[in-house]
């Protein structure tokens, strides 16, 4: 049944271009002059933007450099199995030992290892509920947005490796930052056209010639993950909230100096006016900084270069657009410099330039997976676990120089003495060593083997990183022996460790993960275009099944949502989750009128997601299939129909069985009162043949009868089994 009310079908205007990267020319309200001198300036003055640019750029610098670089630089040194910069093991002229034991990189990896179980175990992760459960636009509306982010998330986004890398950014780094919008690109071909003998058309230079057509290159909703040291924020902002309570944002996007060209030269489709505000070459390559990250060349590591240094002085050359929002008078405004020293767009309220936000939100989100309070910075788990990696790495280099010269020893030579000191340094075996007095000019000096006492030390410390940052190991059950011998012991160590990993798993939910997932609803119920994708997602919804429709307008699309994350604490460990849910499962089906509600093919796609496979798809039978063999094979009747079937069938035998030889019983008694009555003459022949049919008559009736019987018994129970009742 349809709507008496139209609604138009949802379509793309100018008005509806995704803005993003790409900003309206118009500013919008203007925003008050902070220019003294000029009386008749603007906000808009490209003098004002710049200054501004610069200020909160060198602002954001000088804080980041003197207070968090360096952190980020050893964080990023022992995440990639390197020795901190000013850590005696990184001097050159150290002739010991300078291995680096990667416990950190082991830490990291298992931590990345246990939030894909927990975060993509299984397919429905996502849930969309409509606000007002009431209000049947709002169920379709949400019942199509969940199909509509599935799609987008598992076809067009990358959405593993993205949730992956912020998570690591926050063991890293301590925090992580992410930019959403929607990319829009669209290009102009020419559609060729052909005469009536099918040959090209060509003008007078001999150049084909046809129409324009536009070609739409990109349209999907983006999440991208920035590089901590790439993003700027002021550190007084509220450390809950700091993308959208700091008074500036700084987004630095590195890209291609020919790529900021062809956004000069592209045409925005509503203003009809250059993207970007247009600079030659030379201007864009002088804004190029000559300063050095210690953070990016610490990410690349020691054996790389930084590739954002790479000058080739043409097209290729790695430039810096800003994108710069400020908020005046309690309005964001954005907008683009190249470097502090270009301006390229006008400055414009952010709910224009990102329309899908929310009045004083923002397209950045700042996530972390542990809280501290009062601090914009938190540490990491690679940064909290940083004194105890040093402190591992010096007692496993003191072991490793103490077996060398176990193996190999050190001598104290005479001075003066002729003694071949190069042959004695090389130590070759089987080699000689000429000298003159081998019992005065030379001593070995005997070193003590390495006690246990090295390795117990080193076992302790790895236990104390694994208790701090929630990881199980190896080291963990032998450092607890009274433990590790038993099963539940085991365990006990095991949730132990998984309750600190569930707790840095639902901080990162709340702080990164959900916000950024609520900004992608807003910009598929904006943006989102694709017929098909549509259809699909319509079909899924009450909108197919109630008004028979597979259309989706603004009216279902565009309603109030919300927007949770299904993972559940104790869902590290793919066993625990599975005996967690039949457990709970096990339960909830004992109270009354749950046994009917329950749903199957959810719990069977929780399950096997659980143990590492998508869904139960592969192993049962979907409705269609089932559908078919149902058709081809018609379904047996439950056990309990059966044996009384079979019951039946065996009543039905004997008195078969009973009736056959009441049957012979009879006929005997008339064929012997036939012989008597023939032998006495006293019955004529007529009155036997009637004696005979009234006979066979009663026999059939019997027949009729048993049948008959049998019939009602088997309706009967078929009508208990149909209503319930039991039989």
């Amino acid at each position: 049944m349809a709507e008496e009310n139209h609604t138009p079908e949802f379509h793309r205007t100018s008005d509806d271009v995704p803005v993003g990267l790409n900003p309206p020319e118009s500013p919008g309200p203007s925003m008050p002059n902070f220019a003294d001198d000029d009386k008749n300036g603007t906000t808009q003055d490209e003098t004002w933007l710049i200054q501004k640019a610069r200020d909160m750029y060198a602002t954001s610098t000088d804080y980041t450099d003197a207070n968090i670089t360096k952190q980020w630089e050893t964080n990023l040194n022992h995440f990639n199995g390197q020795h901190a910069p000013g850590s005696r093991f990184s001097s050159v002229n150290l002739k010991r030992s300078k291995v680096f034991r990667p416990k950190t990189r082991s830490m990291v990896k298992s931590q990345e290892a246990a939030f894909t179980v927990a975060a993509f175990g299984s397919e429905n992760m996502l849930i969309v509920s409509p606000e007002d459960s009431d209000n049947i636009k709002q169920r379709i509306s949400a019942k199509v947005t969940k199909a509509l982010m599935d799609y987008r998330l598992r076809k067009s986004m990358r959405w593993f490796q993205t949730a992956i890398g912020a998570w690591q950014d926050t063991k890293v780094y301590g925090l992580c930052i992410s930019f959403q919008y929607w990319r829009y690109e669209e290009d102009t071909d020419i559609e060729p056209e052909y005469d009536e003998n099918g040959d090209a058309v060509r003008d007078e230079k001999g150049s084909p010639m046809g129409r324009p057509k536009t070609v739409v290159r990109e349209d999907r909703p983006v999440v991208d993950v920035i590089a901590p040291d790439l993003f700027r924020f002021d550190p007084m902002c509220d450390w809950r909230d700091p993308a959208n309570t700091s008074p500036y944002l700084i987004y630095l996007m590195p890209m291609y100096a020919g790529a900021a060209l062809e956004k000069m030269e592209q045409i925005h489709q509503k203003t009809k006016k250059p993207v970007w505000m247009k600079h030659d070459m030379s201007a864009i390559l002088g804004t190029v900084r000559q300063d050095f990250s210690r953070t990016r060349q610490a990410r690349e590591g020691d054996r790389r270069v930084d590739p954002a240094e790479q000058r080739h002085g043409n097209e290729f050359t790695t430039v810096w657009a800003h994108l710069n929002i400020v908020k005046v008078n309690g309005e964001d405004y954005g907008y683009w410099t190249m470097g502090t020293e270009l301006l390229l767009t006008k400055a414009v309220p952010l709910v224009k330039m990102f329309p899908h936000l929310r009045r004083g939100e923002r397209p950045f989100v700042v996530g972390t997976s542990t809280i501290e309070a009062h601090r914009n910075y938190p540490a990491g788990d690679v940064e909290q676990a940083a004194g105890i990696q040093e402190e591992i790495n010096t007692i496993a280099n003191q072991r490793i120089d103490n077996v060398k010269l176990v193996l190999n020893k050190r001598y104290y030579v005479k001075r003066g003495a002729q003694v071949d000191l190069d042959a004695l340094m090389r130590n070759v075996p089987g080699g000689g060593v000429m000298m003159n007095d081998p019992e005065k000019d030379v001593k070995t000096v005997e070193t003590n083997d390495v006690t246990s006492s090295s390795y117990t030390e080193q076992d302790r410390l790895a236990v104390e990183m694994d208790e701090l940052v929630g990881s199980f190991s190896t080291s963990s059950v032998s450092s607890n022996k009274a433990l590790g011998e038993t099963v539940g012991g085991m365990g006990m160590m095991q949730q132990s460790s998984g309750s600190v990993q569930d707790y840095g798993i639902r901080v990162f939910m709340v702080t990164w993960m959900e916000p950024v997932l609520q900004q992608l609803v807003r910009l598929e119920q904006m943006y989102e275009t694709d017929a098909v994708v549509l259809a699909l997602a319509a079909k899924q919804s009450e909108l197919w099944t109630r008004f028979g429709t597979d259309k989706v307008t603004d009216e279902y699309l565009k309603q109030d949502l919300t927007v949770n994350v299904d993972v559940g604490i104790g869902n590290t460990d793919p066993v625990r989750r599975v005996e967690r849910l039949t457990f709970g499962i096990k339960n909830v089906l004992e109270l009354p009128g749950m046994a009917d509600r329950i749903k199957s093919n959810d719990i069977a796609d929780e399950i096997f997601g659980s143990i590492g496979y998508k869904t139960a798809g592969r192993f049962f039978m979907n409705d269609e299939e089932l559908k078919a063999q149902t058709e081809k094979t018609p379904p047996q009747p439950p056990l309990e129909i059966q044996l009384k079937q079979m019951d039946i069938e065996s009543r039905e035998k004997i008195e078969d069985a009973r009736h056959k030889r009441e049957m012979e019983k009879l006929a005997a008694q008339e064929r012997i009162a036939k012989m008597t009555q023939q032998s006495q003459g006293t019955i004529k022949m007529d009155e036997l043949d009637t004696k005979e049919k009234i006979a066979a008559q009663d026999r059939t009736s019997m027949e009729k009868i048993a049948t008959l019987s049998a019939s009602n018994k088997i309706r009967e129970m078929n009508m208990k089994t149909v209503s319930g009742s039991g039989i």
